[in-house]
């Protein structure tokens, strides 16, 4: 079918009349009080008339309608609990720092000389103990600003409305963009085909491939591909732009905004955006472009929506998912919740925009200054007087994670330095000393606490791993109390304890959105990602210390294409699957678990040691409060909790899990009349419905969720055996 695009068709969004059907109730929904008119047989806003014209209609789906495809909270009773995530966030942080308050008053005493005779410390052992301290607090402070600056949004936000847009007549133009770089040319057409096969009006659809590669086969294949449908380009940034990383990959769609302002008929009202490897659902425009308007569901006064956000599956998810790379903690749980505060998260693909928001970003493109240009394209309109943006909390496209350790680990990498380095242009850059330090005891201390913390947090972790042997080692208790007051290590024992046992449950109320593994999986994830993120933040911030040569920031973890990260040893597949040995040299010696090996072996070995010289006990129960004191102190912190954790990426290297060939896992899909090809691929529903094989509530083995289940469960016996004492 060939393509019209004149600019008669490219009429203005602003200008548009939208509506919704109000034959179908949606709780929560924020209804419009305003007269009516039947259409159709269905009941819509008069405001849908626009000189007696019908723009569209938008239809909305009740939770039992395409239960396949939906994401958020099925029942009513979970989206009430969610409300509360903030309260169950916040108290055990609380309890923890009322215990650090006690604590902390015997150490400051200390160092004050007022109780140095009572407490027979060296000065060694008190550094060690008033650093454990501090890991401490700090931990109940992060816990206190994540609750604050997310969790808070579930107390009074509104569910957004699933939403359809309904007929063929009168709907917005769309370019959607699909940056390329080195990726397989079967993975090219596959999305390509799959975007030709949306359900929306061919005539109202350009796909503009943009390469940063510079394939000329792929270049001429698509041009095949465009002289049969008339609505398929190509175009390189190969060798247009000086940008090094980290904006490559804005870098890449820029030139293709600039290359659609060429193209006849200008641009489209709308522009979205694709990753190579993400195969759209052919509801994804329809289900995504109706939250550009008011029966969205968010409304703020003098605002509209810019950025419309659609949610990532895959279809390659490895079973028991033992590295936790379906995220599904932030997709199902805090994505939605900042949705519903105006602030949905854009994730890299299938996000829609209106060109006009577009123009509003600064020079009317994406920042190539951090690596994920998405991001902070989003941040940047959710920080203005007139754009909101939204998540739709739908599965609407499914693609590929990365198969290897080495480049799921640069991924997690990247998204770390760039959400720094987004608060980092924001906070800090163009600022001077005066206005930071206002902005930190004055206008906005919240933000920029949490931006220190977000610096600092992965380095705790890290820290820690360097803590626990030296405490071991040294025999210092890992709680400091008065010598001449029993009665005050009863009291900070139970309230540690009840601080794990809430913090424990508080995990397992997220699981409400995000499922029981992949929360408590999520948890574990921040513990044995830590020294990747501190050496990864060290080459960033301080590339000195490792090259002296270089004297310029530079991220170590600058972008990679998908079809830049090849797999030479094709760990999750049984077939291919490189031998051991090749295996454990890559993963321990190249992907660095080396240091994983080192913390476990360390922590290990030096507990034995503790154990093997605690104090003389006259009583089992002596006994067993010295173990506690100087080993095993409950404490999300705590050395059990972290060597689980950092056996994750070991047990990973030795018995990597598995996953299908790609090939099994997509099925042949039959084309409509006008589509160009008999058939394309799409992923199988077994491989789409990763979450019965990967998120179950027990995975099996030792795993961490195995050992936090326990380690939660023994701190709440543990409480209520302190009543005893």
């Amino acid at each position: 079918m060939s393509h019209s695009w004149s600019q008669i068709e490219a009429v203005g969004i602003a200008t548009s009349s939208w509506v919704r059907s109000t034959d179908m109730s949606q709780a929560n929904y924020p209804t419009k009080q305003t007269g009516t008119e039947y259409v159709d047989g269905k009941l819509f806003d008069t405001n849908a008339i626009d000189d007696g014209k019908l723009r569209a209609r938008i239809q909305t789906l009740t939770d039992s309608e395409e239960t396949s495809s939906i994401l958020f909270c099925p029942h009513m009773w979970q989206r009430y609990l969610v409300r509360f995530f903030a309260l169950t966030a916040t108290l055990p942080a609380l309890l923890l720092l009322w215990a650090a308050y006690i604590q902390g008053c015997i150490i400051f005493s200390y160092w004050t000389g007022h109780e140095s005779s009572n407490i027979s410390l060296s000065r060694l052992q008190m550094i060690l103990a008033t650093l454990f301290f501090l890991v401490e607090v700090l931990w109940a402070i992060d816990q206190l600003l994540v609750a604050y600056q997310i969790k808070r949004h579930s107390l009074f936000g509104t569910w957004r409305p699933r939403l359809r847009l309904l007929g063929d007549s009168d709907l917005p133009s769309v370019d959607v963009v699909i940056c390329i770089c080195k990726e397989s040319e079967a993975m090219v057409y596959g999305t390509v085909l799959a975007v030709l096969d949306l359900d929306y009006p061919l005539d109202k659809l350009r796909v503009i491939v943009t390469d940063d590669g510079g394939d000329s086969e792929v270049e001429s294949g698509l041009a095949a591909l465009g002289s049969k449908t008339g609505n398929v380009f190509y175009t390189s940034n190969y060798g247009k732009t000086t940008e090094k990383p980290p904006g490559v990959k804005a870098a890449n769609l820029n030139n293709a905004l600039q290359f659609i302002d060429t193209l006849p008929g200008g641009r489209g009202e709308l522009i979205a955006v694709l990753d190579v490897d993400m195969i759209p659902d052919r509801r994804w425009l329809r289900a995504t472009i109706p939250h550009f308007y008011p029966a969205g569901g968010y409304h703020e006064e003098g605002k509209e929506t810019g950025l419309v956000c659609g949610v990532q599956t895959f279809y390659n998810i490895p079973d028991n998912d033992p590295t936790n790379q379906s995220n599904s903690l932030r997709v199902k749980c805090y994505h939605p919740i900042l949705d519903q505060a105006g602030m949905g998260q854009c994730t890299g693909s299938g996000w829609v925009m209106r060109r006009k928001a577009m123009d509003d970003l600064p020079g009317g493109q994406l920042s190539t200054s951090c690596v994920c240009e998405d991001f902070y394209m989003q941040f940047l309109l959710s920080k203005t007087d007139h754009w909101i943006t939204a998540a739709v909390a739908e599965y609407l496209q499914c693609g590929l994670v990365p198969d290897t350790y080495q480049a799921q680990l640069k991924q997690y990498t990247r998204w770390y330095l760039s959400n720094l380095a987004v608060q980092d242009l924001h906070q800090i850059l163009g600022h001077s000393w005066i206005s930071l330090l206002e902005k930190l005891f004055w206008r906005a201390p919240f933000s920029m606490i949490w931006l220190i913390m977000m610096h600092l947090k992965p380095h705790i972790a890290t820290l820690q791993l360097i803590l626990f042997p030296l405490l071991f080692l040294t025999k210092t208790p890992l709680i400091i109390t008065s010598p001449d007051n029993g009665q005050q290590l009863v009291w900070l024992l139970r309230v540690h304890a009840l601080s794990v046992l809430l913090s424990y449950l508080h995990h397992v109320h997220i699981g409400i959105m995000a499922g029981y593994r992949a929360s408590i999986m999520d948890w574990g994830m921040t513990k044995w990602l830590s020294p990747h993120f501190t050496v990864a933040y060290m080459k960033t911030y301080f590339p000195g210390l490792f090259n002296p040569t270089r004297s310029e920031k530079s991220s170590a973890a600058a972008f990679v294409s998908t079809g830049s990260l090849k797999d030479k040893l094709f760990e999750r597949f049984p077939a291919r699957r490189g031998d051991l040995s090749k295996r454990l040299n890559h993963i321990l010696l190249e992907c660095g678990v080396w240091m994983h090996c080192v913390a476990v072996t360390a922590m290990i070995t030096t507990a034995c040691f503790a154990l093997k010289n605690l104090p003389e006990a006259s009583d089992s129960t002596e006994k067993y409060l010295n173990i506690l004191l100087w080993i095993a102190w409950p404490s999300n912190q705590s050395f059990i909790v972290l060597v689980t954790a950092c056996l994750t990426p070991i047990k990973y290297a030795i018995s990597p899990p598995n996953v299908g060939e790609n090939l099994d896992l997509l099925r042949k899909a039959r084309r409509g009349p006008q589509a160009p090809t008999s058939f394309l691929f799409r992923p199988r529903e077994e491989a789409k419905r990763w979450e019965e094989r990967s998120n179950p509530v027990w995975g099996g083995g030792l795993d961490f969720v195995t050992v936090y289940t326990v380690w939660g469960i023994w701190a709440g016996l543990l409480f209520f055996w302190t009543w005893r004492l």
